[in-house]
């Protein structure tokens, strides 16, 4: 898949599996393109992407190399909305975390050339991009429309930690 990306010069579509629908994946997933890859000490390939859109996948169907192929269009809705009446304590106390994570770990620190600290959505969807979160988390999150529910996600999983 990465081969034929970087060969077409395109990017490809991540999703999570789903064995109920059509050729084993979700219906959305991300368009990323490919930013770097190198190989671990221990020989693995790591990849680095970049999400450039939401998409909404159907007519997925399998070629030789058992790679799926479908039609994507891009969701242009809002990630997530932020009610007028929305409470943002909990993003001072994700942005100031966020900040203490990138000071002691400069590699990730260097993932972000543009950080927007004061920006509820940018923060939350941070930390969804770096905390390993197990499927029915993905999946919970996955279903929330409102940044209220993303951040009340997130407090589950903080909580789970301590």
């Amino acid at each position: 898949m990465v081969k034929v990306a970087m060969k077409e010069g395109s990017g490809f579509v991540l999703c999570h599996s789903d064995d109920a629908s059509q050729c084993g994946v979700s219906k959305h997933g991300v368009y990323v393109e490919v930013v770097d890859f190198s190989q671990d000490k221990g020989g693995q390939l790591l990849i680095d992407v970049h999400a450039t859109q939401r998409v909404t996948i159907t007519n997925v169907s399998k070629d030789e190399m058992d790679l799926r192929h479908g039609d994507c269009e891009i969701i242009t809705d809002p990630l997530w909305i932020i009610g007028e009446d929305d409470e943002l304590s909990f993003h001072e106390k994700l942005a100031d975390l966020l900040r203490d994570l990138f000071v002691i770990n400069p590699q990730l620190n260097t993932l972000y050339k543009e950080k927007n600290y004061a920006n509820p959505i940018w923060v939350a969807a941070r930390w969804l991009e770096l905390l390993p979160l197990t499927l029915e988390q993905k999946l919970k999150i996955q279903s929330c429309t409102s940044y209220l529910g993303v951040t009340n996600v997130l407090a589950e999983i903080f909580a789970e930690q301590e």
